[in-house]
């Protein structure tokens, strides 16, 4: 594995986890205001994952000196806006968007793990990125537990999410 390819991975995962957050943090502050606790629950616990993989990427990103994503505050934002409206519709809402993110997520991470693996370099790297990968898988599993039948509108927002978070993936490795 090339320097130039460990940086995208690393700076495209920072991004991806700071974009998690602000939907987790959109998701709440909604919530906060209207939600039913079970469903206040049930996302501080993905939120909290999620944390710790910013702390994680954050970490990695200072030390290899990788330069973040410039589009950063725009990722922030939108996924702040993502999780807020999500919320302002329905807890089917916010369990659709989750579900959409993380089967994203599930395929980007086990392509990653795949690459790392094949590479033989970067144990550390690869040992997180199973970790989380996991945890992800989960959150997409708790997403589909907690939904009701998903509408054709519903399926709609699925897919324009899904193709959000692809492109926003394509995007930052590069800038």
């Amino acid at each position: 594995m090339n320097k130039s390819r460990l940086e995208e991975i690393i700076r495209v995962d920072h991004a991806g986890e700071h974009g998690a957050t602000s939907i987790y943090k959109g998701t709440l502050d909604i919530l906060n205001l209207f939600g039913d606790k079970e469903t206040i629950s049930i996302i501080q616990d993905m939120a909290e994952g999620e944390k710790k993989h910013v702390k994680e990427f954050n970490r990695l990103i200072k030390d290899k000196s990788i330069r973040p994503t410039a589009l950063l505050p725009i990722w922030k934002m939108a996924g702040y806006s993502l999780g807020a409206l999500s919320a302002i519709h329905s807890k089917n809402a916010i369990m659709v968007c989750t579900e959409a993110v993380e089967e994203v997520i599930d395929k980007h991470y086990s392509d990653q793990i795949e690459e790392l693996e094949q590479s033989g370099k970067e144990e550390s790297l690869l040992n997180s990125i199973r970790e989380f990968h996991a945890e992800e898988v989960e959150h997409e599993m708790i997403a589909r537990e907690e939904m009701d039948e998903i509408s054709p509108i519903m399926n709609i927002f699925k897919d324009v999410v899904k193709i959000g978070c692809k492109t926003a993936i394509k995007i930052s490795e590069k800038i």
